[in-house]
């Protein structure tokens, strides 16, 4: 029963979400579309080309010297935009406090990456968007041959990995996220603009108790669906892992797409 409530989880925030930002925009120059190894798209400026090479790089390396060194390699899928009412600085917050978990968790024997902890620099005027993230982010999951051989496990942030950052994991969830916001508040002035105002306040205790979740993040969406297309092409019993809100999903949410995020269909 607990494995469908991952899926219905995952159902409710596709059938939510429609059809995601990438159906609706469209890729006027300068942006250009790229194609991946894995056949998914994405709409990227060639301004970042060089970025995302380099931070490919990167990681890739980062990834590989883990995995020489005998560890195991997890990706760490936590939203850090603000999209819904979130806070943007809270959940890097959050992403800093699940990948010391996962740290505690699974010990020295694992190396985590968190792709929160790993932004490209703005070119002038103009900042990285989600396209040019998900290009890079798709050749280091999937690798040169889209089977993703660098990597071991994906852990998909849920509510419940929020929750407890919060301390929140019992009953009184949006007053105990209450609580925190005003104590957060009286030293924090953007979160006191949130605590003062009751349509912010309102979104933020939404959005921490019942959508900060992987689920309603558009690029997890398309890095569930890296995962997915990169386990359809590994041999049964050497899948990669995939795990959301501390719990391993199923043979079939393994194996099935949900809905774009800033993937080009």
């Amino acid at each position: 029963m607990r494995t469908l409530g991952i899926l219905g989880a995952l159902v409710v925030a596709v059938l939510l979400a429609g059809p995601g930002p990438a159906a609706a925009q469209g890729c006027p120059p300068p942006r250009a579309l790229v194609d991946t190894v894995l056949g998914m798209k994405y709409c990227t400026d060639p301004a970042f080309s060089g970025a995302v090479d380099t931070l490919t790089l990167r990681l890739r390396q980062e990834a590989r010297a883990a995995r020489q060194a005998g560890r195991l390699v997890i990706y760490m899928s936590t939203p850090i935009s603000p999209r819904g009412g979130g806070v943007e600085k809270v959940n890097v917050e959050i992403a800093a406090a699940v990948k010391a978990r996962l740290e505690k968790v699974y010990g020295g024997g694992a190396w985590i990456l968190d792709p929160g902890a790993h932004q490209m620099p703005s070119i002038g005027a103009k900042s990285p968007g989600g396209g040019d993230y998900m290009v890079m982010f798709t050749r280091v999951l999937a690798g040169d041959d889209g089977a993703g051989r660098d990597f071991d496990m994906a852990h998909f942030t849920g509510p419940g990995d929020m929750r407890a950052f919060f301390g929140c994991s019992g009953d009184d969830i949006t007053g105990c996220l209450g609580r925190w916001l005003a104590g957060r508040a009286a030293a924090d002035a953007d979160l006191k603009r949130i605590a003062d105002n009751p349509d912010t306040r309102r979104a933020f205790l939404r959005y921490y108790a019942m959508r900060a979740s992987a689920a309603h993040s558009a690029g997890a969406h398309d890095e569930w669906n890296i995962f997915v297309r990169i386990n359809r092409k590994r041999t049964l019993g050497d899948q990669i892992s995939m795990f959301f809100d501390g719990r391993a999903a199923s043979p079939a949410e393994m194996e099935t797409e949900i809905s774009p995020g800033y993937e080009v269909r």
